[in-house]
């Protein structure tokens, strides 16, 4: 589980929003792939600053991954590639990168496209993403809007029910800056 810390006025809101932030963290399973959290709780001002350490998680699905060649002919200059699907998991993101020329079933293709086993066919950092994104709506108090996002090595996510001030803005760059290194 990640190392969680938050930073709040109140110690009940404290547990409160440390209880939060692990339900978040199982719901979507997302513990193991976060080193820390961070949230920093201005409920005076009200603003709000979550900062998220991820693992490297970056995975690369290429066509070995999901699919085997079954049988390949040449026709003419090409080469027919037929193709078992083993997992429709990432199925559109095949069918939108090569020409199909027949389907016969939802498991098999025949293309002319070239194939290569090791070819790219979706990067899983952008579900990643969507998943880390969808944590912090879930920490973030309701009403707050999220205003800025800061993302690289590490994410930081600014919510704020009015316009933000520019010191906030630079405590969360504080923020992510100290999560990155």
């Amino acid at each position: 589980m990640a190392d969680i810390y938050v930073y709040c006025e109140e110690e009940d809101a404290k547990k409160i929003i440390t209880k939060v932030i692990q339900t978040a963290l199982e719901d979507l399973i997302l513990g193991k792939s976060i080193i820390r959290v961070d949230f920093i709780c201005k409920e005076k001002e009200p603003y709000f600053i979550l900062g998220i350490l991820p693992k490297k998680t970056r995975k690369i699905i290429k066509l070995r991954d999901m699919a085997e060649i079954v049988e390949q002919k040449k026709e003419g200059e090409k080469i027919i590639y037929k193709l078992k699907i083993t997992d429709e998991t990432y199925l559109p993101y095949l069918l939108k990168k090569i020409h199909v020329i027949e389907q016969p079933s939802r498991f098999e293709i025949v293309t002319d496209s070239e194939i290569d086993l090791d070819m790219p066919i979706y990067d899983t950092s952008k579900d990643f993403l969507d998943k880390l994104m969808d944590f912090a709506f879930r920490v973030f108090p309701e009403g707050m809007r999220i205003k800025e996002s800061f993302i690289g090595d590490a994410i930081v996510l600014i919510a704020s029910e009015r316009p933000l001030k520019e010191n906030e803005i630079e405590e969360a760059l504080k923020l992510k800056k100290m999560l990155e290194s």
